[in-house]
């Protein structure tokens, strides 16, 4: 095992120097300049994912078992988690089609609104921020 650098800061490392030493000297070449902001924009995801992205799984996972009415196992590797939870999310797309949530509508929503929440948490915080703060007081 690599103790250092992580991971996230190797991510940060190569951010860090396309914001630095890249983007001033690309300003020129509009398209490329954008590609590069693009790239940017990637690695700061992937920090956030590398960040939030476990706890979020184990969050999501524990609502569908409250959803469901059943505790499932979740697997220890991430990977195998992530691959089940979309196993998980495909089944509840198909029960709620066939109106099985009909009936506790409220508890389907709640699950689905913190789900998109933590969705926006790793893929546009900014964009979460924004919608967070224009909410009425009502909703939340």
């Amino acid at each position: 095992m690599v103790d250092r650098p992580t991971l996230e800061e190797l991510i940060d490392a190569a951010r860090m120097h396309i914001e630095t030493e890249v983007i001033p000297a690309i300003k020129g070449d509009a398209k490329l300049y954008f590609q590069t902001l693009v790239a940017i924009n990637v690695l700061r995801v992937a920090e956030r994912e590398l960040t939030l992205g476990w706890s979020h799984l184990q969050a999501e996972w524990r609502r569908l078992d409250r959803l469901e009415g059943e505790a499932q196992i979740m697997p220890a590797s991430p990977t195998e988690a992530a691959a089940a939870l979309r196993v998980r999310n495909a089944g509840l797309c198909g029960r709620i089609r066939a109106g099985a949530y009909d009936a506790k509508a409220g508890e389907l929503v709640a699950h689905l609104r913190a789900t998109v929440r933590e969705a926006l948490e790793v893929a546009n915080p900014k964009f979460l921020q924004t919608v967070e703060s224009e909410k009425p007081a009502s909703a939340v």
